[in-house]
């Protein structure tokens, strides 16, 4: 029987920017000039412009000054995103998958990686793995309903330690109002909530607004921790 041809992932123009000026600076965040760059991947300037454009709006890359100008890379290769810890309610999860989507640009920039329940895989032990997710995360997202608070393993066993690693400082809580509910009445009502003033997502005439000023206070909580 002949063998299939394996299909090979072909990669984007932005990984191949981003790989070729990783070797040429020798894996340092060290500037390299755009005609010697541009010339070994071999493009053409129009080409090598637009995907530099697109890595800088990204903050992917820096852009240095001088004749000719240079690039570098933004952050040294390896280095760690933030750890998103997603504690939520069953009856919320379209709600979950869609704030996962608008966050998805975060994870392209490397700010942030994200886990909910939904990664553990068949015959995780799925109290283990996620009380110790949990206790690894940087940032801890309460996606808050009325279904969060009656939820007893949510609100008394997630909440609980969550708002533990919060007074520790080893995390920062962030309550994310989906749906309207008494949640001015509980242990985290005095933390700052998304989105802005509290107004659930569900109260919003256009949800992925409201999603993506969530996505916006995660990035610059981000960017802020990740400086320190």
């Amino acid at each position: 029987m002949a063998k299939k041809k394996s299909a090979r992932k072909r990669r984007t123009y932005r990984e191949l920017f981003l790989a070729q000026l990783t070797e040429m600076a020798g894996g340092e965040q060290r500037l390299v000039g755009n005609k010697t760059l541009r010339e070994g991947l071999g493009w053409d300037e129009s080409r090598y412009n637009r995907t530099k454009g697109q890595l800088s709006d990204e903050n992917q890359i820096i852009v240095g000054r001088g004749k000719g100008g240079s690039v570098g890379l933004a952050a040294a290769p390896g280095s760690k995103a933030l750890r998103l810890f997603v504690s939520y309610s069953h009856a919320d999860e379209a709600d979950k998958i869609r704030l996962l989507q608008h966050l998805e640009p975060l994870k392209r920039l490397n700010l942030i990686d994200t886990w909910s329940d939904r990664k553990l895989k068949p015959g995780d032990d799925w109290e283990e793995s996620i009380s110790r997710k949990l206790e690894e995360a940087d940032i801890i997202l309460l996606l808050v309903s009325i279904d969060f608070i009656t939820s007893k393993y949510c609100y008394d066993v997630e909440l609980e330690r969550a708002l533990e690693l919060h007074s520790e400082k080893k995390a920062v809580v962030v309550p994310i109002i989906i749906k309207n509910c008494l949640w001015q009445h509980t242990p985290f009502s005095k933390l700052q909530a998304l989105p802005k003033d509290g107004k659930a997502v569900a109260a919003w005439s256009d949800r992925d607004e409201a999603l993506t000023s969530i996505a916006e206070g995660i990035r610059a909580l981000a960017e802020e921790r990740l400086k320190d």
